[in-house]
């Protein structure tokens, strides 16, 4: 610690050395917390790719549009093995694209599960 005359003297000069010393904690903090996030995004990436990130993902987003249920987990297994409409008898794909990909069907007031239809007869149900 510095003796009280050179911190008079020398006043600015050591608060500049503190403000840089701080500065550069600061910056290790953020570079730490900035690499922390980068690992945190690999790792959700790498979750989001696996079956069980997937299925969370997707029971996520049918509790978000409102579906109800009192098992998911069956729901799930039912939606995954249902590879043809049960409204019009197409083959399901999976995907994001197409007629014919892969739809939860529900009622919007109840939020009741209904089928798993196809793209094309959820759209025509409109409901």
């Amino acid at each position: 610690m510095p003796s009280k005359e050179y911190y008079e003297k020398n006043k600015e000069k050591y608060k500049e050395q503190v403000k840089k010393y701080n500065q550069s904690e600061a910056d290790k903090e953020v570079k730490q917390k900035y690499k922390q996030s980068e690992k945190r995004k690999k790792a959700l990436k790498k979750y989001a790719q696996t079956e069980k990130g997937k299925k969370s993902y997707r029971i996520n987003r049918w509790k978000f549009n409102g579906v109800k249920s009192d098992n998911f987990d069956e729901l799930y297994e039912y939606y995954i093995n249902c590879w043809e409409c049960e409204n019009c008898g197409v083959e399901l794909v999976e995907g994001n694209y197409g007629n014919n990909k892969r739809c939860l069907d529900h009622c919007h007031i109840t939020g009741k599960f209904r089928n798993v239809i196809c793209h094309y007869c959820n759209l025509l149900r409109g409901e």
